[in-house]
């Protein structure tokens, strides 16, 4: 590495992005992404990196590297995404992949009254609504395919009167009695994949907490863009419902909060439980899951089952991608932990009272 060059690599910042090696006439010779630009770029030039490499038989004729640029990114997902653009547009001599015009997936919704889902990698050649890109493609058809066993949405060209095969086998909500909350399928599939995608959803997640049935109160917390919003939490006593009746009492504060129709509604709806606490919640407005606890595995501490009132199954949290699960699970401890801190409060308040 020459002088100028060490210089150049000194001076290059630890974050995200995309770099740049030119050659003496200033033309870009090779486009690279990075986690760690400065990291990377060392990589290159490391003496252990010729030796696996072959510094005659590399990919890259380093002789050639007489300058480095580069473009931050807010993350390793731009970078990849911005890395793409660029080699296509360049076309850089050392690039042997991304130079064709593979692109990145994409979700689709048709525009239609009951929208049909599909994956693409060419965007706007039909008219739909995009969620994308999406890097890792099989992970998020995988995905996808996961979510059809709570979200039974629409892969056919079939009219509303005539079911397709998937609707006889209950993944499909698009035809006939089942149509009317069909609605709540996209919209609670659009709010996942949100959170998937990084541009993330607006949900709200419900927990009950007493003691033997006594001194009931629940509690609402809010996440918009993977973040907890506090001060849109909510709590709630537990008026209508004696004893311990948990499906019962979410649905008596979900009703009194959707009647605060000044408070923004949800993308979605999540609620600390399983089909007992749905059965409950059917006739909402709103997509709504619930997250039933399983013992966890020795292997890992991350455990549980993703319940809908509308799809023929459920779906392991482990087989959601990281940034899902973690908020879903995030948003559900949260509101366990808001439930039983008011639910302490109100104790200390009649143990006080009492005295």
């Amino acid at each position: 590495m020459t002088k100028e060059l060490k210089t150049i690599v000194k001076n290059l910042p630890q974050a995200p992005g995309v770099y740049f090696f030119l050659d003496k006439n200033g033309q870009i010779i090779y486009i690279g992404k990075a986690i760690n630009i400065k990291k990377r770029i060392q990589s290159h030039f490391s003496s252990q990196a010729k030796k696996e490499r072959g510094w005659r038989n590399t990919i890259i004729d380093y002789s050639k590297v007489k300058t480095i640029d580069f473009i931050p990114t807010k993350t390793e997902k731009d970078a990849l995404i911005l890395e793409s653009a660029l080699v296509k547009k360049h076309q850089p001599y050392y690039n042997l992949a991304l130079k064709d015009d593979k692109n990145f997936l994409y979700i689709g919704f048709t525009r239609e009254t009951y929208p049909r889902i599909f994956t693409t990698r060419q965007p706007k050649k039909i008219a739909a609504d995009y969620i994308g890109p999406f890097v890792a493609g099989y992970e998020t058809k995988e995905f996808l395919a996961a979510l059809r066993r709570i979200f039974p949405y629409k892969t056919c060209k079939n009219p509303v009167g005539k079911p397709c095969l998937y609707y006889h086998l209950g993944q499909c909500w698009a035809h006939l009695e089942k149509a009317k909350d069909y609605y709540k399928i996209v919209n609670g599939l659009k709010a996942l994949i949100g959170i998937y995608n990084g541009t993330g959803a607006h949900i709200e997640c419900y927990d009950i907490s007493n003691t033997s049935g006594q001194l009931s109160v629940g509690s609402m917390v809010t996440f918009i863009n993977n973040k907890p919003k506090k001060y849109l939490y909510r709590k709630f006593r537990i008026r209508t419902v004696s004893g311990s009746d948990d499906p019962r009492s979410l649905a008596e504060i979900i009703s009194r909060r959707l009647a605060h129709k000044e408070w923004k509604y949800p993308d979605l709806i999540v609620v600390d439980g399983g089909k007992g606490q749905l059965s409950r919640l059917n006739n909402i407005p709103l997509s709504v899951i619930g997250i039933s606890k399983r013992k966890a595995s020795k292997r890992t501490r991350v455990s549980g089952i993703v319940h809908s009132p509308y799809g023929y199954g459920s779906v392991g949290i482990r087989q959601l991608p990281e940034l899902v699960r973690d908020t879903i699970l995030a948003a559900r401890d949260e509101a366990h932990r808001f439930a039983i801190a008011y639910h302490r409060l109100r104790r200390r308040s009649q143990i006080y009272t009492n005295k």
